[in-house]
Order: C-alpha cells, then sequence, then structure tokens
C-alpha cells in the first residue's frame, strides 16, 4: 500500500485525555511506526501526556506491556473483581452508593497505583535526549492557571510529577505536587493543539479519544497540515482500566491510524481502495433505479450517492450481518470473496437483507466479467500473470475443488488431448494434471523425455510443430527454461510448465490456495522461506505472493539468496502491492511469520552438493524452536515436498497441527487443474 502522507516531513502528535481510552493513542503509534512516519514533537494532556512521553521513549514495546497489562487496581486503590462487576452492571445500587460515599469521605480515589506505574515506566533521562519536543498540559489551582509547559521547563527529576498533575481527574484525591494542587489538564484544553501551534508546528498528527474536557479553537492557517486519527466506534469509559477492552482499543487504533496514513476507505471496514470509478459503476449498474433507490434507502444513504458509495455501504452492512472479522485491510474484491463464502455457509441466508441479495448478484463472475480471459494463454511463469488473473485461478480452483468434493464431474475439457512431457520424474505434478485432465473428461498422455529425444535428434521447435498438431495443450516438466519457452513460441497451443530449473509457478498457486483456506485472505500475510533462497521453488513464490500482498523474508546463508536480478524485478511488484521482499542470515527475520516454508537443501541435478549444503544450511533447519521464535501461536508450516526429514525440517514439526503440506500438496491438483479449465477449457 501506498501512503497518501508525505513521509519526507517530520509530524508533531496531538495526544488528547480520556483515561482508559488511552490505549488507542498506542495501537495508532503502531502503525505511525510501521509506516515510517517521522515524529518531531508530541503534545498531551492527562493520559495523553503518559503516552507522549512513552512514545518520546522510543519504546513501543513498554508502551503496548503498560497498556497490555492494564488494570484498575494498577491506576486506582480499588478491588478489580468489585470494578468488573460494576461494569458489568453486577453491582446493585444500593452498594455503589455506599462505595461512592466512603471514597468521598476519603477524599477521593487513591491514585499511589498510577503514581507507582508512571515511576516505574517512565524515563525522564531517555525523553530528554530523544530529541523531541514534549509538552503537557495541566492546571494549576494553586495559581489559577492553565500550565502548558515543555521538558525544557520542567527541572530535573520534575516530569512524574507533571504527567501525575496533568492526570489528577475530578473524583481522584488530589495531594500536592511540590507545595501546589493541579487538577486534570482537560479542565481547559483536552486537546493541546495550540500548544504544537504556538510553537511554530504546522504539519500536525491529532490521535483523538475523545475524553471529556474544554477544546479550544485552534486557527488552522493555509500553509498548516493536520491529520485527525479518531475513532467511529465507542472505547468505553474513561476509568474502564481493563485488559481486554485496552487491547482491543490497541488494535482498534492501529487500524484507525492505518486508514489516515494509507487513505483507506469504509465506515465499518477498512478497505484499500485498487479499484477504479468504473469498477463500481458496472456493478450499481446493474440494477434496475427503483432497485437502486430501494438499497439507498434501506442503507440510510442519501439518494445522490455515487456509485462507489452505495456499493460500499452495501458490502460493509453485508459484512457486518455475516460476522466477517474486521479489523485487517481488505481490497474491495477480498472483502467482496468473504461475504460471498459467508454468504454461500449461511443455513438460512433467506432471511439476510434484500440489499445483500443483491449484493452477491451483481458480483457474480466478477473476474470474468472484468475482461480476465486467459483462453489460449501459456503457463510459463507468473511473471505473465496479473493480480486479477492470479486471484481468477485461485477463486476458480476453489470452485473446481468444491464440485470435486460433491462429486460433480466437469467436461471443460472434454475431447481435449494433452500431452505431459516429463524429463525429470514427478508425483504430485504428474498425478496433478493426469488426474485433472481425466476429472474433466481431457485424455493426457504420459511423454518420457528420454522417448521423444526433446533438443537431441531433433529440435525443440520441430517436437514443438509435431506435438502441437496432435495435441490441444503441453505440459513440460524439465531442466532448461529455454525448453519450454520455446515449445510455447512453436506449438500454437496452450503450454504449462510443470518445473523448471528456474520456476515452479503451480507450486506457488498451491500455497497461495492453502493459504487462502487457512486465513481466509492473502494481502498482508508474512511468509519466512528457511534455506536455499535461490531454486525455483523460491523464485515463483516470491514472484506469486509479493505479487498478491504477502510479505516475504528470506532466511539463509547469503551464498544462497535469492538472485539479485529477480530481487530488483519484484521491487515493481512491491510498489504495486506494497508487500515487501526482504533477505537475510538472521533467524529473527521468522518473527511476525504467518507462515515458514522451506524446501530441501539441494534440487534435483545437485547432489554432489549435498554435504557443502548442508553445512551451509543447518542452523537454518525449521524445528519447534523456530516454530515458536515466530511469535505467533497460529503460525503454519509448509513444504512443497518431497521433504528429507531432520534435514531442513524435523519430523516434530513436518508431523504437527501446524503442517499443512498436504493440503498443499492435494491443492496441486485443484490449482492444476484450473489452470488446463482456464486456458484451454470448452
Amino acid at each position: 500500500m501506498k501512503p497518501v502522507i508525505d513521509l519526507k516531513k517530520e509530524y508533531a502528535l496531538v495526544l488528547d485525555g480520556g483515561g482508559a481510552r488511552g490505549a488507542y493513542q498506542i495501537g495508532a503509534w503502531k502503525a505511525l511506526l510501521e509506516a515510517g512516519v517521522k515524529i518531531n514533537a508530541v503534545a498531551g494532556t492527562s493520559v495523553g501526556a503518559l503516552n507522549g512521553a512513552l512514545i518520546c521513549m522510543g519504546d513501543l514495546e513498554k508502551a503496548e506491556k503498560v497498556w497490555r497489562e492494564i488494570s484498575f487496581s494498577k491506576v486506582m486503590d480499588v478491588d478489580d473483581a468489585w470494578m468488573e462487576k460494576l461494569f458489568d452492571g453486577e453491582n446493585k445500587v444500593s452498594e455503589v452508593l455506599y462505595e461512592l460515599w466512603n471514597v468521598l469521605k476519603e477524599g477521593g480515589v487513591d491514585v499511589t497505583p498510577l503514581r507507582n506505574l508512571i515511576h516505574e515506566n517512565i524515563d525522564e533521562k531517555k525523553i530528554r535526549e530523544s530529541g523531541l519536543e514534549f509538552c503537557m498540559l495541566t492546571f494549576s489551582v494553586t495559581d489559577m492557571k492553565e500550565v502548558d509547559i515543555s521538558i525544557h521547563d520542567i527541572p530535573e527529576g520534575m516530569l512524574e510529577d507533571y504527567l501525575l498533575a496533568s492526570a489528577y481527574l475530578v473524583g481522584f484525591k488530589n495531594e500536592k505536587l511540590h507545595g501546589k494542587t493541579y487538577i486534570d489538564g482537560g479542565f481547559v484544553d483536552n486537546v493541546p493543539m495550540g500548544s504544537l501551534v504556538d510553537r511554530g508546528y504546522k504539519d500536525i498528527i491529532q490521535i483523538r479519544i475523545f475524553g471529556p474536557g474544554r477544546e479550544p479553537k485552534v486557527k488552522i492557517t493555509e500553509d498548516m497540515e493536520v491529520y485527525q486519527i479518531m475513532p467511529r466506534v465507542r472505547l468505553g469509559s474513561i476509568i474502564e482500566f481493563e485488559k481486554k477492552r485496552s487491547r482491543q482499543n490497541m488494535r482498534i487504533g492501529y487500524y484507525d491510524a492505518k486508514r489516515v496514513i494509507y487513505g483507506l476507505k469504509g465506515r465499518i471496514y477498512y478497505i484499500e481502495e485498487t479499484q477504479e470509478e468504473c469498477y463500481y459503476k458496472t456493478r450499481i449498474q446493474k440494477l434496475t433505479e427503483i432497485e437502486r433507490k430501494q438499497t439507498a434507502f434501506g442503507l440510510r444513504m442519501p439518494l445522490g450517492c455515487t456509485e462507489e458509495e452505495l456499493y460500499l455501504a452495501m458490502l460493509e452492512a453485508s459484512a457486518k450481518l455475516l460476522r466477517v472479522p474486521k479489523y485487517r485491510i481488505y481490497t474491495t474484491d477480498e472483502l467482496f470473496e468473504t461475504v460471498k463464502k459467508k454468504y454461500e455457509e449461511k443455513e438460512e441466508a433467506d432471511e439476510l437483507p434484500e440489499f445483500t441479495h443483491r449484493l452477491i448478484d451483481i458480483g457474480k463472475d466478477d473476474r470474468m466479467r472484468d475482461g480476465v480471459n486467459l483462453k489460449g494463454r501459456n503457463f510459463l511463469t507468473l511473471k505473465d500473470y496479473t493480480v486479477d488473473e492470479i486471484l481468477y485461478l485461485l477463486d476458480l480452483a476453489a470452485e473446481l475443488k468444491e464440485k470435486k468434493k460433491q462429486g460433480i464431474r466437469g467436461d471443460r475439457l472434454k475431447d481435449k488431448n494433452i500431452a505431459l512431457i516429463f524429463e525429470k520424474p514427478s508425483t504430485r505434478t504428474r498425478c496433478a494434471f493426469t488426474v485433472g485432465a481425466r476429472d474433466e473428461q481431457g485424455m493426457p498422455t504420459y511423454l518420457s523425455g528420454h522417448e521423444i529425444q526433446l533438443g537431441d535428434k531433433e529440435s525443440i521447435a520441430d517436437t514443438a510443430r509435431v506435438l502441437g498438431r496432435m495435441f490441444d495443450g503441453i505440459e513440460f516438466r524439465g531442466f532448461e527454461h529455454d525448453y519450454i519457452e520455446e515449445l510455447a513460441t512453436y506449438s500454437g497451443v496452450p503450454v504449462w510448465n510443470g518445473l523448471t530449473d528456474e520456476y515452479h509457478p503451480t507450486q506457488c498457486l498451491a500455497m497461495l490456495l492453502t493459504l487462502k483456506e487457512h486465513f481466509g485472505h492473502l494481502k498482508g500475510l508474512k511468509i519466512a522461506y528457511l534455506g536455499d533462497g535461490r531454486n525455483n521453488t523460491v523464485n515463483s513464490l516470491v514472484i506469486g505472493s509479493i505479487k498478491v500482498g504477502i510479505d516475504v523474508t528470506i532466511v539463509g546463508p547469503k551464498a544462497l539468496w535469492t538472485k539479485p536480478e529477480l530481487v530488483e524485478l519484484v521491487k515493481e511488484y512491491e510498489k504495486e502491492s506494497g508487500a515487501k521482499l526482504t533477505l537475510t542470515e538472521d533467524l529473527d527475520g521468522v518473527v511476525g511469520a504467518d507462515v515458514i516454508y522451506t524446501d530441501v537443501w539441494f534440487s534435483m541435478g545437485e547432489e554432489k552438493k549435498e554435504q557443502e549444503r548442508e553445512r551451509l544450511c543447518k542452523k537454518y533447519q525449521v524445528n519447534k524452536a523456530l516454530m515458536e521464535r515466530t511469535g505467533k501461536p497460529g503460525t503454519i508450516f509448509s513444504h512443497c515436498l518431497p521433504a528429507v526429514k531432520e534435514k531442513e525440517v524435523t519430523e516434530e514439526v513436518f508431523e504437527s497441527e501446524a503442517s499443512v503440506v498436504f493440503d498443499e500438496a492435494e491443492n496441486r491438483l485443484h490449482t492444476i487443474k484450473a489452470i488446463m479449465v482456464a486456458t484451454l477449457g470448452n
């Protein structure tokens, strides 16, 4: 994804007060960090001041830990269980009134725990050395005036006192700090925008949590640029210091920040704009004028709304009704496909509103309607295929897989003669092409490479012209990639790559289908590939994954990293999809990976290099410790097969619940069938 904000600029952050809602601001900061947004100043009020201090320290892990582990008793001297019952509505009114009376008699809620929290987590030295200007607001009751103070004006050793002063909510037991009494800064200015504007900052990002308090007007001049990151859902009470709520608010803040950074569409969901205006126009025009008005009225949309606005409203409302997970980034197509799948799985779909049925109807066979027509095409490398074409093949493969499960035999290859040329031995590729062709009533013929003397007594071009007059399609699995290129040039029929020394595109398609089945989406995932990063499987994996928006990290010895020319090529794909290819020798490259993938350390024809490869790759073996190193309990493992167990992968991982190797092996059949049907089918 491409940011819509200028990453060359430096921005000042405004953090308003809002008590327990503050976790939202840390989630937003995480998204800003990931996007590479540079920060030069922070101004905060109340909890915004505390978060501002954490941000100036630059320690995201600590900030997240503070909010992940927050509780009522870490902020106030209260009983957690009693407070949880209060927010769950389980306490009797009489009990609540009694406790409130006791608190008032004691002079308010004791916030000694908050003082301790600040002391344990705030490093004043780090903040002063950060190079960022840090400002906070509070109100001095003693002097009856607003205190807008910068870190440079605070005497050393006094920062903790000022942070506490900024957070003294009404109802908190108020103790004098360095001889003065303060109350929460929100009393005079809960959104300290003016603090930064008065200091000359012009590029500003507000992270709003809408706590109670005053919000003075600040004049925005033409030379200023101000962004607002704010929630569209309720974040809970300002005193609801509860772990589950805080973790959810961090998540909401993270995605709301991404909405601003990348200009994401959607009122409910987070939708990456990948479509032109005509995409929405084509779909909405399938509705009659009456249906369009009825749909707009039912969704409370203005009658003059655009096609895009109406379509997205239909899509989001349907997704919400069908309980599609909200917190991830979808493309329009991905969200539609998820809605469609949920719709087809729902037993009582008739009970859904009319606009959902209309959405499904106007979205049927979108990819074919959008001009994805692969008839007569070769399938030599994924470099030749667009994102939409790859996704279309995956959709078709899923459809053909479901039909096979239901026992429905197709006829889309009926009477088609298909040549299967194998220079290299094969299990999955040969079986997939053979069974796939027969499932659709095609007629495969196996041709061994040495039997037809390909490129030996007869040139590739001549063999291609002969086979092209006898067969309707040709599969080739061999060594030289030039051979398959020449077959495609001279045969006059679709030619499919079953594997060459350079590429293995059918394996990548099978992997992508497996990931889509497992995670429900592709974009935004991360694959860590361990070991030999130069073989045919990796080459295709990198191309296909980056194209569809999956980050790929090659973790292996530098001598076996992906070839520079391929790395250079995928830079163009990275610009389009927002995904990233990373090469590293560090095993920490697997951190955050959704998928761990590997292959044998030496390929067919490289048997003499076995000992050398084992020496180079031994530390990159996929084992239980490496799987745990990802830090994600849901990380899966896969392999293109055949595997050499206890070499590139241990038996334990290979046979574990995390392993999807046989799901991927099965999907070789369905994706290969989809390739033949799409390029040759009736």
